[in-house]
């Protein structure tokens, strides 16, 4: 019997409704399992029991900041080698040197095409 691929998991924190919406609607139809959480707390509440195969986080959260969360995660056993990409509308230097310091391994300026989210995803993916 063939085996079944099993879509990779992608948990995406962002408080703005619209932008998790959209995320949605670019990431399902290339055949990912999507989970949105509007804050970094909500999700921390799941990833132990079931870690995504990657981790889409927002710089701005209303509660915990993005690069706090990134530490956040790789502090996590089950969470330390899973890529993570930040989506920001803020593109000070010294925010992106933060977030790559703090663990992440990609950076997405915010406002970016689905092509270029999906592309950027791949990459993370593929390792």
């Amino acid at each position: 019997m063939p085996s079944v691929a099993v879509a990779p998991t992608i948990f995406v924190v962002d408080d703005d409704p619209l932008i998790l919406a959209f995320l949605q609607t670019a990431l399902a139809p290339q055949g990912y399992s999507v989970e949105l959480f509007e804050t970094g707390e909500r999700m921390l509440g799941k990833v132990q029991s079931a870690p995504p195969a990657l981790f889409v986080l927002d710089v701005r959260l209303p509660t915990t900041d993005g690069i706090e969360l990134v530490r956040t995660l790789r502090s996590i056993a089950a969470c330390a080698e899973i890529p993570i990409l930040m989506l920001t509308g803020e593109g000070r230097l010294d925010r992106i040197v933060m977030a790559m310091q703090a663990g992440a391994n990609g950076y997405l300026m915010k406002p970016f095409a689905p092509e270029q989210l999906n592309a950027k995803i791949r990459d993370l993916l593929a390792g």
